[in-house]
């Protein structure tokens, strides 16, 4: 598994591939995902990069990426003491990934995204924690160990959105608060019920019942409603 981790860190050649294993439209969406695995990490995520996700989240404002890029650079510039700079230089490539994926005049580099393995797993070396580093590792190969999304986007998006909820469920909604010492599988057998809800166009509601029923009648904790109305949210704008 280290050695694998070396590779992907060292050899960009495997960073194409991997970058290239996905369709276009998919790939603002996945770089996004791998550069909110250090949500939990940074103490104060700089608004330049908190801007980045609404922008990638709407397919229409991709275009703006470029412009965001310029102020994530500019970020970079006037914070040279900056640590994980590597973190930074992710979110740039981000930046960039987004923009190209709009299809606008002037892209960037084409092999822009080729960095995003390695820049990475080299942000995780800063807080030297292997949950971060397995995170950051189980995401970059999300499509590449799943090649039949390639030719799929239906299939590659409602995969993704199946990432994202699980995520929902284990940093956000976590209703035994485990989330920092359990096995990250312990809300998994929950995710296909929701998944479900999201796919279906499940309104508000109907998400807060069942992770409220989830919660009591399965769990055994007393439920929050207002953490469930959160949560809810999130998965509906996840979608």
């Amino acid at each position: 598994m280290k050695t694998e981790q070396y590779e992907i860190k060292t050899n960009i050649e495997i960073g194409r591939h991997i970058f290239e294993s996905m369709p276009n439209d998919i790939r603002p969406s996945w770089v996004a995902l791998i550069l909110s695995r250090f949500d939990n990490y940074i103490k104060d995520i700089p608004t330049v990069i908190k801007e980045l996700f609404p922008i990638i989240d709407n397919k229409d404002r991709w275009k703006e990426a470029h412009e965001q890029f310029t102020r994530i650079r500019r970020f970079l510039l006037d914070n040279k003491h900056y640590q994980p700079e590597a973190y930074l230089l992710l979110a740039e490539l981000v930046a960039k990934v987004t923009y190209n994926a709009s299809g606008q005049p002037a892209p960037f580099d084409t092999d822009s995204g080729h960095y995003i393995p390695s820049t990475a797993l080299k942000a995780t070396e800063y807080f030297d924690d292997e949950r971060l580093e397995e995170e950051v590792k189980s995401v970059i190969l999300l499509f590449s160990r799943n090649k039949k999304f390639k030719d799929n986007l239906t299939a590659a998006k409602d995969f993704l959105l199946y990432k994202k909820i699980d995520d929902i469920l284990w940093f956000d909604w976590d209703p035994i608060g485990v989330n920092e010492f359990a096995l990250r599988d312990e809300y998994q057998s929950y995710v296909p019920e929701i998944f479900g809800l999201a796919k279906a166009n499940a309104n508000r509601q109907q998400i807060v019942e069942q992770l409220f029923k989830i919660e009591t009648a399965i769990i055994g904790m007393g439920g929050s409603i207002e953490n469930c109305l959160t949560i809810a949210d999130k998965i509906i704008s996840a979608k």
